[in-house]
């Protein structure tokens, strides 16, 4: 008998939903003919997904995983909210999480084809599509520090890192403290980028072009009432106006960038003073360098 080819388990698996393995092991079972391998498949109740397979993936869970310095943070995807609460899969999203630590080829689960077998079983015995989202590690360094945070309806995490210049091991706990809060921010705010330099300057740029175009109709009405009011308008000079059109651009990073957002524990401060403070009180530089925030449903 002729060997089983990757394209043959590729096309078995399109047709059935099945994992490779069960695939491989099927067509090697018929002899490599598809439709008794689709037969044998059905028969072990291994094939039910591929009627599903446009079915969208909306629900799921966040889970994250601590060992020493390290934290991994994981997001997996399924089509309803029962299936997102099973026991089953929880302990799953868990048990992927804490080997993500130790695994360096789980470090990106959802490009890892034996992530995604053991996952394939768990979604047979659900009857549902699921996938791995994404998934990432984070690995403090000498002078790095890291902080999680889940959500209690574990729909939401995030994992931020910490870097400090001065003595990291009498700082380490307030630094992982603070990397803690600042993953609460972050799935409470949702900040797209960690500073402004980070975002697209044809985003920018696009902004820029709504707030001017709404300014220009805000200009236009109140001309509209003056006149209708019979009063003389004066129109705004024009550095006043590029003036307003740069705050308003401001806001949209002080929205959009983790660094620039009111800190949620203190209104008054932004995140980048919060942080400097710290810094400031533990005698060094404190940078947030990075982080990674999961919202189910949400990109």
């Amino acid at each position: 008998m002729a060997a089983i080819t990757s394209e043959q388990v590729m096309t078995l698996r399109g047709q059935t939903g099945a994992g490779i393995m069960d695939c491989k092991g099927a067509l090697n079972e018929a002899g490599g003919d598809l439709a008794k391998a689709v037969e044998i498949l059905r028969k072990k109740g291994l094939a039910g997904l591929a009627k599903r397979a446009g079915r969208a993936m909306k629900e799921g869970v966040v889970v994250a995983k601590t060992s020493g310095t390290a934290v991994s943070l994981l997001e997996l995807n399924c089509e309803t909210d029962f299936v997102a609460k099973n026991p089953d899969v929880a302990g799953f999203a868990a048990a992927l999480a804490a080997e993500m630590l130790s695994d360096a080829s789980l470090a990106n689960p959802a490009e890892s084809e034996k992530a995604k077998e053991r996952l394939q079983a768990v979604a047979m015995k659900m009857g549902e599509n699921m996938q791995i989202r994404r998934g990432v590690v984070y690995t403090a360094s000498a002078n790095t520090a890291a902080g999680y945070y889940i959500h209690s309806d574990n729909r939401k995490g995030a994992v931020v890192e910490l870097s400090f210049d001065g003595n990291m091991a009498a700082a380490r706990a307030d630094l992982e403290a603070l990397a803690k809060e600042l993953a609460m921010q972050s799935v409470a705010m949702s900040p797209k980028y960690l500073r402004r330099e980070e975002v697209p300057a044809d985003l920018v740029e696009k902004e820029r072009e709504i707030y001017k175009a709404k300014m220009e109709k805000d200009e236009e009405t109140a001309k509209a009432n003056a006149a209708g009011q019979g009063r003389t308008y004066k129109a705004k000079p024009p550095e006043a106006v590029a003036k307003m059109l740069e705050g308003r651009v401001n806001k949209y990073f002080q929205e959009s960038c983790l660094v620039e957002q009111a800190s949620i524990r203190d209104s008054k401060l932004t995140v980048s003073q919060a942080v400097k403070n710290l810094g400031a009180r533990l005698g060094g530089n404190v940078a947030v360098t990075r982080y990674s925030c999961y919202l189910v449903g949400i990109e």
